[in-house]
């Protein structure tokens, strides 16, 4: 459910009536969409939401969509912490071109909250195996599969090995916590080549992330882009 009270996101978030919600209001936005948007777009979205469970509106994985797509011309990888079943990487895997694709979840559900996210989510909420994703998106080259929390799973030495002196042009952040939020905020920017695209879900919905990224867009010189959703985004200058 879209709402900002923690004590119904607590007992709906990730049951059968937020995902319901979600295909109600898909629905109604895929009719929208496919009014005035490139209908291979729209039937794309369509067919990703058929094949897996996803936590995104349709407007939503639209403008992971768009806004990936507006920087493929970009240098730099593309990657995503907090894949959950694959939804949204998928779009990304139709988008990045030779790029390579690098995906970072515990696969095991969600982490404890802390403070700052108040008593919002259960721990293990949102699993998926890695296997199933894997599977999922065996068709696609250059992806590559991180299992743990994040940022430590990005800095065993195997991982080192890979992402050395990487830069990226899109990341998209889905962790809803506080602290996978900052993390994820401190690990990329540096990372980020001008004009590359930093993308959230959840900003307007859950505090944490939207403490995180107040906390960080206040101490850079780029400002905050707030969309319609809950999602935002840095552009790096």
């Amino acid at each position: 459910m879209i709402t900002k009270n923690e004590k119904v996101q607590r007992v709906l978030g990730g049951s059968f009536f937020e995902r319901t919600w979600l295909w109600m209001i898909s629905k109604m936005q895929f009719l929208l969409l496919g009014a005035h948007k490139d209908k291979t777009d729209v039937t794309l979205l369509k067919q990703i939401r058929k094949e897996r469970v996803s936590m995104l509106t349709a407007y939503e994985s639209y403008t992971i969509l768009s806004t990936a797509r507006s920087v493929k011309d970009l240098v730099g990888d593309m990657a995503e912490v907090g894949v959950f079943k694959g939804a949204s990487a998928k779009i990304l895997c139709g988008l990045k071109g030779d790029k390579q694709l690098f995906l970072f979840d515990t696969f095991a559900g969600l982490p404890a909250n802390a403070k700052e996210d108040g008593n919002v989510h259960t721990e293990h909420r949102y699993t998926c195996s890695l296997e199933s994703v894997q599977q999922y998106l065996d068709d696609y080259d250059n992806v590559h599969f991180f299992k743990g929390l994040f940022p430590d799973s990005a800095n065993t030495d195997e991982a080192h090995e890979i992402l050395a002196d990487r830069e990226y042009s899109f990341v998209h952040f889905d962790v809803d916590l506080y602290e996978g939020t900052k993390a994820c905020l401190e690990y990329y920017y540096p990372r980020m080549v001008s004009g590359g695209i930093m993308l959230s879900h959840d900003y307007s919905l859950l505090r944490g992330v939207k403490q995180a990224f107040d906390e960080f867009v206040s101490e850079i010189p780029e400002g905050l882009i707030e969309f319609p959703s809950t999602q935002c985004m840095i552009v790096k200058l």
